[in-house]
C-alpha cells in the first residue's frame, strides 16, 4: 500500500503533550472535538491524570513493532479508568502496521 506523500513529511513524534481542536458536525449538531496526545513517555505520566478527568473517550495506541508497547496497554487503560469522571469509551489501536 502506497501512502500519500504528506504522510511522511507531516508526522513528528510528540514530546510531552500535544493538543488539537477540531469542530465537527454530526446529524446537524455541532461538536468541539479536543484531541490530547500524551505521547506515552514515562517522564510525563504524572501530568496525564489531569487531562483524563473530563475525557469521554480514550484512544490507547500501541506500536505493533514493539512488544513493550503492547505490554503497557493495560496500565494505560487502568490510568484512564481510574481518572475519568463518568462513562467513557476506550479504543485500542495498533499503530505502525505498515512496518
Amino acid at each position: 500500500m502506497k501512502l500519500p506523500m504528506y504522510f511522511y513529511f507531516m508526522t513528528q513524534p510528540t514530546v510531552g503533550i500535544d493538543f488539537l481542536v477540531k469542530n465537527i458536525t454530526v446529524n446537524n449538531k455541532a461538536y468541539r472535538l479536543q484531541l490530547w496526545d500524551t505521547a506515552g513517555q514515562e517522564r510525563f505520566r504524572s501530568l496525564i491524570p489531569n487531562y483524563l478527568k473530563d475525557a469521554k473517550c480514550a484512544l490507547i495506541i500501541f506500536d505493533v513493532t514493539n512488544r513493550d508497547s503492547l505490554n503497557n496497554v493495560e496500565s494505560w487503560l487502568n490510568l484512564y479508568n481510574e481518572n475519568k469522571s463518568g462513562e467513557g469509551f476506550t479504543f485500542l489501536i495498533g499503530n505502525k502496521i505498515d512496518l
